[in-house]
C-alpha cells in the first residue's frame, strides 16, 4: 500500500465538525480558511502541506498562524509566503508553541514579509503521527485609538471589599516587554472565555496563565498578557496585566476597557467546547466585576462579551456565557447595592458531624436580619436556642456543645437544627456521641 495520502483542498469548514472551531487563536488573530493540499510520508517523516485563502483586502498582518492537533512533540513547522504579484518565497522556518493539558500546539511565524503577503503556504514535519490542522489566523495591526474629550463612567457610592486576586508573582508572570500605557479614562467591561486553555484548580490555573503569556507574547507580540484578569472554574481570580493599563483582547477597544477571561471553552456549536460556568467562577465574576465598577466608576450595565464589538471576529465568550450576560448584569448591581458578600442568606452543616463535645455552624446573612437558630431532637422538641437576634449582614459562626437549655449533656442520637430568617428557613441534621 502506497504511503503517500493526497486530499485536495479540504477546508478548515468541514474539519470544524472534528474538533474545535478557532480555540486559542480566537482571541489573537482574525481567522482565515485553511486548506491541507497533501499528506506523505517521506522515510521517518510525516508531513502535511496546505495553504490559506486570500487575506481579506489590505490586511498586511503582521503574522500568521496554524493551530494543530496531535502536534506537541517532534514536529516542524514552515511558512513560505504570495505577494500581490503572485511571487512565492522561498520556505521560512517557524516557531511552534505547545497548549497544556492538551495535544494541541501553534504553528506561527511574525515577520516583516508577511505584511506584503496575500497568503500563505505551510509544512508540518512530524515524526510520530500526522497532526490534525483545525484552524488558521492571520495577526492584523491592532492600532489603539484615543476617543476626544474627557469620559467618565458612572459614580457609584460603594465601598466594596477586594476579592482576593492571585498576583503575577504567584503564578509565574514574566515582566512586560514594551512597558504599558496607562488607562486615560474607563468606559467599557469585557467577559471573554479561553476557547480551550482550561483549569480546574490552582495548579492547572497557574499552568495555563504562563501559557496564555507565552502565546500573547511569543505567539501575538504583545507586550504582556492580553486580559487584566482570568477566573478558573475553581474560582481562582488571577491577575493578568494591571487593570490600570490598556490591555490587548478586543480589536481596537482596548482603551477604558478592562477584561477579564474565564478559562475553558463555552461554546457548544464546536465540538469540545461545552462547558458551563460552574457556581465558583459565577461568583467569582460577580464579585470581581462589582468591585471593579466600584473602584472605577463603572456602570455595570457596559458589560459586554467580546463578540459584541463591531469588526471583532469571534464567537467568545462563547453562547453558555454570552447568553448569562444580562443576568451578570443585574446580579453585579445587587452585589453592589447590598454592599458585597454575602448573596444569599445561607447555612453549612454543622462540624465535626458526628460529635462529641462541641461543633461548629457556618451561617451567612445578606442583609440585617433577625436570625433564629434552635436545636430539636427527633422528637421535635426544643433542646437550646443558640441564636435569636438581630444580626448584622456577613458570615457569622456558632457552636453547640451538646448541652440543653438547662445545662445537662443531652443524650446520643440525632438532633435537627432550624435556622430561620424573616424570608428564609433550613434544617440540617446533627449526631451526638455521648
Amino acid at each position: 500500500m502506497s504511503h503517500k495520502y493526497k486530499i485536495l483542498f479540504i477546508t478548515f469548514f468541514i474539519m470544524f465538525t472534528r474538533g474545535l472551531l478557532f480555540g486559542q487563536l480566537e482571541d489573537i488573530s482574525h481567522k482565515i480558511l485553511i486548506n491541507v493540499i497533501q499528506m506523505e510520508k517521506l522515510g521517518d517523516k510525516l508531513v502535511v502541506t496546505g495553504n490559506s485563502e486570500t487575506y481579506p483586502s489590505e490586511s498586511k498582518p503582521e503574522g500568521v498562524a496554524v493551530l494543530l492537533d496531535n502536534s506537541t512533540v517532534n514536529i516542524e513547522a514552515m511558512f513560505r509566503f504570495f505577494d500581490e504579484e503572485e511571487n512565492l518565497t522561498e520556505w521560512i522556518q517557524g516557531s511552534i508553541i505547545t497548549i497544556p493539558f492538551s495535544k494541541r500546539s501553534i504553528i506561527y511565524i511574525r515577520d516583516e514579509i508577511c505584511q506584503t503577503s496575500t497568503m500563505f503556504e505551510y509544512k508540518v514535519i512530524s515524526y510520530i503521527e500526522f497532526p490534525e490542522i483545525l484552524s488558521a489566523g492571520i495577526f492584523l495591526p491592532d492600532i489603539e485609538e484615543y476617543p476626544e474629550g474627557d469620559i467618565i463612567g458612572k459614580k457609584t457610592d460603594t465601598d466594596l471589599p477586594k476579592p482576593v486576586i492571585i498576583p503575577r508573582s504567584e503564578w509565574g508572570a514574566r515582566p512586560s516587554i514594551h512597558g504599558y500605557s496607562m488607562h486615560p479614562y474607563f468606559i467599557n467591561l469585557t467577559l471573554h472565555h479561553a476557547a480551550g486553555f482550561s483549569a480546574e484548580n490552582l495548579e492547572e490555573g497557574k499552568e495555563q496563565m504562563r501559557a496564555i503569556q507565552d502565546l500573547h507574547q511569543y505567539v501575538r507580540g504583545w507586550s504582556d498578557i492580553g486580559y487584566h484578569f482570568v477566573v478558573d472554574k475553581a474560582g481562582n481570580i488571577y491577575q493578568g496585566r494591571p487593570e490600570t493599563v490598556i490591555g490587548a483582547h478586543v480589536l481596537n477597544n482596548n482603551t477604558g476597557n478592562i477584561g477579564v477571561c474565564v478559562l475553558g471553552c463555552y461554546h457548544p456549536p464546536e465540538l469540545y467546547c461545552g462547558d458551563w460556568l460552574t457556581e465558583a467562577t459565577t461568583n467569582s465574576l460577580i464579585s470581581l466585576y462589582a468591585w471593579i465598577s466600584g473602584e472605577y466608576n463603572y456602570d455595570p450595565n457596559v458589560l459586554r462579551g467580546h463578540r459584541d464589538y463591531p469588526y471583532n471576529q469571534t464567537s467568545c465568550p462563547g453562547n453558555n456565557v454570552h447568553e448569562e450576560l444580562s443576568w451578570f448584569r443585574e446580579e453585579i448591581k445587587r452585589y453592589m447595592d447590598i454592599g458585597g458578600p454575602p448573596l444569599e442568606f445561607n447555612i453549612s452543616s454543622n462540624y465535626p458531624n458526628p460529635f462529641n463535645g462541641a461543633t461548629h455552624i457556618d451561617y451567612q446573612v445578606p442583609v440585617n436580619n433577625h436570625i433564629s437558630i434552635i436545636i430539636y431532637d427527633i422528637m421535635g422538641r426544643e433542646v437550646k436556642t443558640l441564636i435569636d437576634q438581630v444580626q448584622l449582614k456577613g458570615t457569622h459562626t456558632v457552636d453547640w456543645d451538646g448541652k440543653s437549655e438547662n445545662g445537662k449533656l443531652v443524650g446520643t442520637g440525632v438532633y435537627l437544627l432550624q435556622f430561620t430568617s424573616n424570608n428564609f428557613s433550613d434544617k440540617k441534621k446533627m449526631i451526638f456521641l455521648r
